[in-house]
């Protein structure tokens, strides 16, 4: 019996039972369509972190800290003189210190101060953060109104404000743009509001960002000597030069607090990229095993494919005797059992395929249109060939496996008691 014939035999004896092929499928059909969709959805989303985390790969944080031994030397602040020193080193591409605390800012007019007994007067406790004008892009944030303050703003410690998105609300109303050119009073100095962040979580959100000069003399006291600072980015030239930046920014801080013993390290140097290597590790350690778990259904197919033939190679114990009667070999009765099997799986294979790639699709398309920002603005999911071809061979491989045992059953009847079967 030449393939094409058993081929057409399978369809019609699937034909003959559509309600029951159809439900047999339907395990291989959601099982495929899972792992195709589970992968590229994996995919997509190690894809958003990595392009979420690239640009801060190269990032290093420099904060103070006490002396964890006690009776320790005294901890030295993190200055001024740490960051001049800091900035010579060659692989050191950008650099942002903030001087950082709490204050409680008033909205009121320039021509008359603001007091807790002024009418219309709004409170609110922020946090302040005195920073450098590439405090932006060193931060990746972004603003939704106004501008942010310029190098001549900076250098010239200019009473200019940006507001976090929360501060803005309490103060100005929901409209960001209604803040912009605004007085808003900060302890006892008055500060013009240019500019209101995006939102960029919940801590950054009640923030209010100046040049650092005007923070330490308008807002926290400390006069012209103070150079004092609460932390230190530091971004490295490339990925590569991190750990060769950070051992020479310790080397340093050392130097300049005279610690000649690591434990007494009055400042710690944290390194954002490897704590991103965990995590990215971890979310693609959670996409491939996802996939696993659709697999499951894959599985759960290919029982019902075995269930299927069992029950058909029962239903049709005397149409196997009457064939083996007339001569058909135990290999044509094996050939045609298990290509019904394969065509089974074979065609929920191809309509899982389908639906998976069709959902992926559709996925693309509709993205764009639901308004995802954030994480998700970047999620893409990967339609890829190597997901759809293994998932398509396992759901064939499941077909031969399960309908092996069935088959090797008809093949092995004998056409009399076949032939006698009720």
């Amino acid at each position: 019996m030449i393939l094409r014939d058993i081929l057409l035999i399978a369809l019609r004896g699937l034909r003959s039972h559509k309600m029951r092929s159809a439900l047999t499928m339907l395990g291989l059909v959601i099982g495929v369509a899972a792992v195709i969709l589970l992968t590229s959805f994996g995919q997509g989303v190690a894809g958003s972190v990595n392009a979420a985390v690239e640009p801060i790969a190269n990032s290093i944080t420099v904060v103070p800290k006490l002396s964890p031994i006690p009776g320790g030397p005294s901890a030295k602040p993190l200055t001024d003189e740490d960051m001049a020193d800091i900035a010579k080193i060659p692989q050191v591409a950008q650099m942002v210190p903030l001087v950082t605390g709490a204050s409680t800012g008033a909205a009121g007019s320039v021509a008359k101060a603001v007091t807790a007994s002024t009418p219309g007067a709004q409170f609110l406790s922020a946090s302040v953060s005195g920073t450098t004008y590439n405090y932006l892009a060193a931060q990746q944030k972004t603003l939704i109104a106004g501008q942010f303050f310029s190098e001549a703003q900076d250098r010239s410690g200019a009473n200019v404000v940006v507001l976090g998105p929360l501060v803005s609300k309490a103060l100005y109303g929901p409209d960001p743009n209604a803040a912009v050119g605004q007085t808003l009073r900060l302890n006892h100095a008055l500060f013009k509001v240019i500019g209101v962040l995006k939102s960029f979580g919940a801590s950054g959100d009640n923030a209010v960002v100046m040049p650092i000069k005007a923070a330490r003399s308008g807002v926290f006291g400390y006069g012209k000597g103070g150079d004092e600072l609460s932390s230190l980015s530091v971004k490295a030239t490339s990925t590569a030069q991190v750990k060769a930046v950070e051992a020479q920014i310790t080397q340093i801080l050392r130097t300049n607090h005279h610690v000649t013993d690591p434990q007494y390290d009055d400042f710690q140097v944290q390194d954002l990229g490897s704590r991103l290597t965990t995590f990215t590790s971890l979310i693609q350690l959670i996409t491939n095993f996802v996939p696993a778990i659709a697999a499951v259904s894959l599985l759960v197919g290919g029982i019902g494919v075995l269930n299927i033939m069992l029950v058909s190679v029962t239903d049709r114990t005397r149409e196997i005797g009457t064939r083996k009667a007339v001569g058909a070999s135990d290999s044509a009765i094996l050939s045609q059992f298990v290509m019904e099997a394969i065509t089974l799986a074979g065609l929920g294979g191809l309509i899982g395929v389908g639906i998976g790639v069709g959902l992926i699709l559709l996925t693309k398309v509709l993205i764009p249109y639901v308004g995802a920002s954030g994480f998700l603005s970047s999620f893409d999911p990967v339609l890829a060939a190597p997901p759809i071809v293994i998932a398509f061979v396992i759901s064939l491989a499941i077909g031969l496996l399960a309908g092996g045992y069935p088959a090797w059953r008809a093949a092995r009847l004998e056409p009399i008691e076949a032939l006698r079967y009720e």
